[in-house]
């Protein structure tokens, strides 16, 4: 008989798998989160202070006792707990949160309470979902910010020779250059800095005005396009490829879905196909049984074994046709 897995024994386990415990967790970290948000109210904060803090003391009472049953909940192993990067998180949140800071650290402390609404992803799985797939595009993310600014930097150069006379204050210098086109980048105030390039700015010493009508269109319209639509399509397809290669994601078990029931409509249609052109047989059909999961433990092992059966099966149906066409064709002939 097997032995029951540890965490059905563990009281612990079952109280954090429970459904009214998460409840009472999502509840804490919302009310945690509005908590810090009314403290930003002077108002509030000066006719309701003493009701604030004890509500705040409450939440991370509850935060405290969720630490502790998950560490309980590991059993003869408690260091398994920090072993899941989303429990370092919620325990370093807490334990910031019952520190005892001095006045000079209440910043600190004040910051620790902020995070612990951040706790919310720890509560939500799609959050995770997301968050993870965010960590999993850091390093496409690095290329694509270095290619970015590859673009931005030559973009900056090309602006200080183009409009440095014209808008010394936007494209004086290299810094303030690449300062204007990253402005640019977040399509804040584009059109004007590009009018202003088009039609020139009057100079402070009486100079002839420097107009750019038609290089500054094409200088900031080729820059939007490849630095606003382009990046940000490559951003994004990033984040749904990292999302895609989640374990536990949507498409995934789409894909599995959609494989499954293609292998179910073929394999009742190889059936149908066999039922109209072989022979009955006395013999009793062999059910066939569904492979299984290729992430079970030795599941491979069992996949090609039940394939070789199948096989197996295959080739004996295939024996029994020939031998019912040859006696066939002999009555005909002996006819």
């Amino acid at each position: 008989m097997e032995e029951p897995r540890e965490s059905t024994r563990n009281p612990a386990a079952r109280v954090v798998a429970s459904g009214p415990f998460k409840t009472i967790v999502l509840g804490a970290i919302l009310v945690g989160a509005i908590l810090v948000g009314l403290e930003t109210v002077p108002s509030v904060r000066d006719s309701f202070g003493g009701a604030l803090i004890a509500m705040d003391r409450v939440v991370l009472a509850i935060f405290l006792v969720e630490v502790v049953l998950k560490i309980a909940a590991e059993g003869r192993r408690p260091w398994r707990y920090f072993a899941d990067p989303w429990n370092i998180f919620d325990f370093s949140v807490t334990a910031i949160c019952l520190l005892p800071l001095h006045a000079q650290f209440a910043q600190v402390l004040r910051l620790g309470r902020v995070a612990r609404s951040l706790r919310l992803v720890t509560a939500l799985p799609r959050l995770q979902l997301i968050v993870g797939a965010l960590l999993r595009s850091l390093p496409s993310f690095g290329w694509i910010t270095l290619l970015l600014f590859t673009l931005l930097y030559a973009y900056s150069v090309m602006g200080v020779f183009l409009f440095g006379e014209n808008d010394p204050a936007r494209f004086g210098s290299l810094w303030s250059s690449m300062l204007t086109m990253f402005s640019v980048l977040t399509l804040e105030g584009w059109f004007d800095t590009m009018r202003d390039q088009m039609v020139g700015l009057p100079q402070d010493d009486g100079s002839a005005v420097v107009a750019s009508p038609i290089v500054a269109p094409l200088y900031f319209v080729s820059f939007i396009l490849s630095g606003t639509m382009i990046f940000l399509n490559l951003l994004v397809g990033v984040i749904v490829n990292s999302m895609s290669e989640m374990p536990g994601g949507e498409s995934d078990a789409a894909e599995r879905g959609t494989s499954a029931e293609r292998g179910t409509s073929a394999e009742r249609g190889t059936s149908a196909g066999r039922g109209t052109s072989a022979p009955t047989s006395d013999a009793p059909r062999a059910t066939t049984s569904p492979l299984p999961s290729l992430h079970a433990p030795g599941a491979e092992q069992a996949h090609v074994t039940l394939l070789i059966e199948r096989l197996a099966r295959m080739e004996a149906m295939l024996e029994d046709l020939q031998a019912e066409l040859r006696r066939r064709g002999d009555s005909d002939r002996a006819g």
